[in-house]
């Protein structure tokens, strides 16, 4: 009964066989079709990058003209003033004893008091410091840049200003100054004229674009580039499969992924497939460009 079970196990498994030999594999089974792209080269703006952040246009220190005592002090740390607006008044002295009339003490500029060094009622010297203030209607942006770049940074050039709190609303801004970076020789600050927007608030990050000129360039078509446990790889076409190759990319352009090392032009790559591609994978051809 047993050599009877077995001999049917082995004519079932024949059959099963054959059966699988006449008939073609599932679809699921089929080598995938895939796209096919050309690594290239072309002259793409070099973007020097820097992040820096916003601070007050215009911060200036409010000093008493003359001697006397100061009166009717009318903001605190904090205040928001307009260019104008009266901070305070300063009664000089008067040696004859005669009465004077009181100077008054106004902002310069639409600003935030964040300083207040001085009390209702106090005698002043002349060119004493009375309050701190911090522009609000102009503000710089300062980013730190390598004193060293190939075209240098020079003043009046315009720049592309990136602000977290606003990521689609870039800023176009202008280089106001450069001054050297106080604990390196290596970089410089650059100072940048920043109208107001919102999101670009005094102390906030933000991301300074600067272009410096052009080169040449390897890019591949969106779609080429993908993320293994090896790292960024493309899969690089060679007959009817693909293989895997390291690369490193630099960042994505409108053209494409600009490639660092890794590859070389005309290379064939795939830019899309409807499975997850694996090295030495048989795929077919759907489309690739022409020669």
């Amino acid at each position: 009964m047993s050599a009877y079970r077995s001999r049917a196990a082995l004519i079932a498994l024949g059959a099963l066989l054959a059966a699988c030999a006449r008939h073609p594999a599932p679809a699921s089974l089929a080598a995938p079709q895939v796209t096919v792209g050309r690594a290239f080269t072309t002259r793409l703006a070099v973007v020097r990058t820097a992040i820096g952040d916003v601070e007050p246009g215009a911060s200036p220190v409010i000093t008493a003209p003359t001697g006397g005592r100061l009166t009717d002090i009318s903001v605190q740390s904090g205040s928001a003033v307009v260019a104008g607006e009266i901070l305070a008044r300063l009664r000089p002295p008067d040696p004859a004893g005669a009465p004077r009339p009181p100077l008054v003490i106004r902002a310069p500029v639409n600003a935030r008091v964040v300083r207040v060094l001085v009390q209702d009622g106090q005698r002043l010297h002349p060119g004493q410091r009375l309050f701190g203030l911090a522009g609000t209607s102009i503000r710089t942006a300062r980013a730190p840049f390598p004193a060293v770049l190939h075209p240098p940074l020079r003043i009046g050039q315009r720049v592309l200003l990136h602000s977290p709190l606003a990521p689609r609303s870039p800023v176009t801004g202008t280089i106001a100054r450069l001054t050297p970076a106080k604990r390196t020789h290596h970089a410089l600050y650059a100072w940048i004229t920043l109208p107001p927007r919102p999101g670009f608030t005094v102390g906030s990050p933000l991301r300074v674009d600067v272009m410096a000129g052009r080169a040449q360039r390897l890019l591949v078509p969106p779609g080429a580039v993908f993320l293994r446990r090896v790292g960024t790889v493309v899969f690089v076409v060679r007959g009817r499969h693909v293989y895997a190759r390291p690369i490193r990319a630099a960042h994505v352009a409108a053209q494409g992924v600009v490639i660092r090392s890794g590859l070389r032009p005309g290379t064939e790559v795939v830019t899309h497939a409807p499975v997850r591609l694996t090295n030495g994978m048989r795929v077919r051809i759907a489309h690739r460009p022409a020669p």
